[in-house]
């Protein structure tokens, strides 16, 4: 097999055109067929924003914040709502404890988890509903809060122990809501009136080393009162208010890329080439940081049509081992068709209806330098081959969708000029002489 470039593809294919030629049936005379590698074609990266993400309803909550020396000050906090409990009956002996919020999470985490962390929890000051003509919340949204925290809570978390988070909340709102469940106050006489009254609640970070993933379920979230009832020995008891309406959760970001490789990257189609950031491109999808992937001489190619035929293209991308000390790398990244604006668009030329394709990594423990991911661009190398300007499609490459909205995993790759990691296309196609 011969590796050559574009231009000698072009000036050996240029004379040895044969009428009536089928690759399909054509049978070797000889040595009149030979692959060929071809894998200079320029492979042009770029760093772009994407709008906002959709945040609701993943049964996730991201709360925390931490700063990234490549992705800049990341900060997360959680809506929801709570529901009324079953129990609303502890009798005029009961003697009110306190209250807190207890919380699971669920092992995920990004950042430094050894030094304390500091937890603020607020009550909305606006009932948690959707807005008008939105069918769901989006990273970008907020919801007005009061102005004092019912919880400030300090303490360190181990997030993968499998154990709770539990945030001591004020003294005074849970002794004014345990007397509205022993008065039977109209405040708690349906979910519609517990909502004008308590209109839900946000959790943040304050300061944080690191952010955490929480379970954002009717189990896993719970607002607990305790209280105790004095007889011949001392009853401990609970009303616990569970999180509810699981589609309205959210969880809201904010970041600050001040003094990073792309503190200028802003939304819109041009991104911020590969080139201008040390030929590194940069992908963090939670963010809507993702990578543009364009190949601006494959129309160049369409003169093999006469000649020849792509049997198999490949994308290999390598991560940039130099910048993933203490950043987990992912384990597959996804590649989507997307029109000039970055926007997603259906097709079949990357493996499936959907449009996306999977390349999982591929390590190699003695050269990691080698480490890669790789994706099958025959189908749409073929097709772009003769795309015009309003049918061609570029490549996102990002996370797998499941993980888009819940998974703080960024990576920096090559571009098609880096030296160590560069990206290349690798087309083999047949060529007749």
């Amino acid at each position: 097999m011969k590796r050559i470039s574009v231009l000698a593809a072009m000036a050996c294919l240029a004379a040895c055109d044969k009428s009536g030629f089928n690759y399909d049936n054509i049978i070797d005379d000889g040595g009149s067929l030979q692959y060929s590698l071809l894998d200079s074609l320029q492979v042009q990266m770029r760093t772009v924003q994407l709008d906002s993400i959709r945040t609701s309803g993943t049964g996730t909550g991201l709360v925390g914040s931490y700063a990234d020396p490549l992705f800049g000050k990341f900060t997360s906090s959680s809506s929801f709502r709570l529901g009324l409990p079953s129990e609303t009956d502890p009798g005029l002996k009961a003697i009110y404890d306190s209250v807190e919020l207890v919380l699971q999470p669920d092992g995920h985490y990004y950042g430094d988890t050894l030094p304390l962390q500091r937890f603020q929890v607020y009550q909305l000051s606006r009932p948690l509903v959707l807005p008008k003509d939105y069918d769901a919340f989006y990273s970008h949204q907020q919801f007005p809060v009061n102005d004092q925290p019912l919880a400030d809570v300090t303490q360190r978390i181990r997030p993968t122990s499998g154990n709770k988070v539990h945030l001591r909340m004020n003294q005074q709102f849970g002794l004014e809501l345990f007397e509205k469940i022993r008065s039977k106050s109209d405040d708690i006489k349906n979910e519609e009136y517990w909502r004008d009254y308590f209109k839900g609640l946000t959790i943040r970070g304050v300061d944080n080393s690191a952010a955490f993933r929480l379970l954002m379920n009717d189990t896993a979230v719970v607002m607990r009162i305790h209280y105790h009832i004095v007889k011949e020995t001392v009853e401990e008891k609970t009303i616990d208010f569970h999180m509810n309406l699981s589609e309205l959760q959210f969880n809201s970001y904010s970041y600050d890329r001040s003094g990073t490789p792309i503190a200028g990257l802003t939304p819109g189609a041009d991104g911020i080439m590969g080139e201008t950031t040390g030929n590194r491109t940069f992908i963090q999808p939670l963010t809507g940081a993702v990578t543009r992937i364009d190949f601006p001489s494959i129309a160049a190619l369409k003169e093999l049509g006469r000649y020849g035929r792509i049997m198999q293209a490949e994308l290999v991308i390598k991560p940039d081992n130099g910048t993933i000390k203490n950043y987990p790398v992912p384990p597959r990244l996804t590649l989507t068709l997307a029109d000039k604006k970055n926007v997603v668009t259906q097709g079949d030329t990357i493996s499936n209806a959907a449009g996306v394709q999977y390349g999982n990594l591929v390590t190699d423990k003695l050269y990691p330098e080698n480490n890669q991911y790789s994706w099958d661009l025959t189908e749409y190398c073929r097709a772009m081959m003769a795309a015009d300007e309003y049918n061609y499609r570029g490549l996102l490459l990002a996370a797998p969708f499941s993980e888009f909205h819940t998974q703080l995993n960024r990576l920096v790759v090559g571009d098609g000029g880096s030296k160590q990691y560069r990206a290349q296309l690798k087309i083999y196609y047949l060529l007749y002489e």
